[in-house]
């Protein structure tokens, strides 16, 4: 369970490791479905197979645009590379092909564009079961210019704008912990 074994050139992660220990190490010993949308250098699945993936029926699926050597090496160092299944491609093309009401978890740090984050929220929220928890990563990022497709920020208070604080029927999803990540709690399918 050591980060020593991996080889990694970044670290976005560890700063929430805290939260991840609060709400996903639970999961531990249990059949649990994980989701990763923006697997990067694999820090957060690593993380996760080494603290979480500890069922034999546990998995991870894992997507980034560009599945790396090093993400590919640090998979293999975890000893459960065959509970970790790997897409490469675009999150919007990947996602629809997942199943619905399946993951107990899942973890959005891909695209930071204004509509992608979009998508891959309401998405997400599609393939959570009731119960899940669901954490969006760089809620208030902007980085010029790399941001000409906009930033996550308007994507998120959009989603949270219907499915956690919607006027006309209860909420879908509660929120519980809000700042630079955002995390949510599925409580019930759609309003209809």
């Amino acid at each position: 369970m050591s980060d020593a074994k991996y080889c990694f050139n970044d670290d976005w992660f560890s700063p929430y490791i805290p939260k991840f220990e609060k709400y996903v190490a639970p999961l531990a010993g249990s059949p649990c479905a994980l989701l990763e949308v923006g697997a990067y250098e694999g820090r957060a699945t690593t993380w996760l197979a080494d603290r979480v993936l500890t069922h034999p029926l546990s998995r991870i699926d894992a997507i980034d645009l560009r599945l790396s050597d090093i993400l590919r090496s640090n998979i293999q160092k975890t000893g459960r590379s065959e509970q970790i299944t790997l897409h490469e491609g675009m999150s919007r093309h990947i996602l629809r092909n997942l199943p619905l009401n399946a993951y107990d978890f899942i973890y959005v740090d891909g695209s930071h564009q204004t509509i992608d984050v979009l998508e891959d929220a309401v998405a997400a929220f599609q393939l959570a079961k009731v119960g899940a928890i669901i954490a969006f990563d760089d809620y208030m990022w902007d980085a010029p210019p790399w941001n000409q497709w906009g930033v996550p920020k308007p994507a998120m208070d959009a989603f949270l704008e219907m499915y956690a604080r919607p006027q006309r029927y209860s909420p879908l999803v509660e929120p519980i912990e809000e700042g630079w990540q955002i995390w949510v709690r599925k409580l019930r399918e759609s309003a209809y």
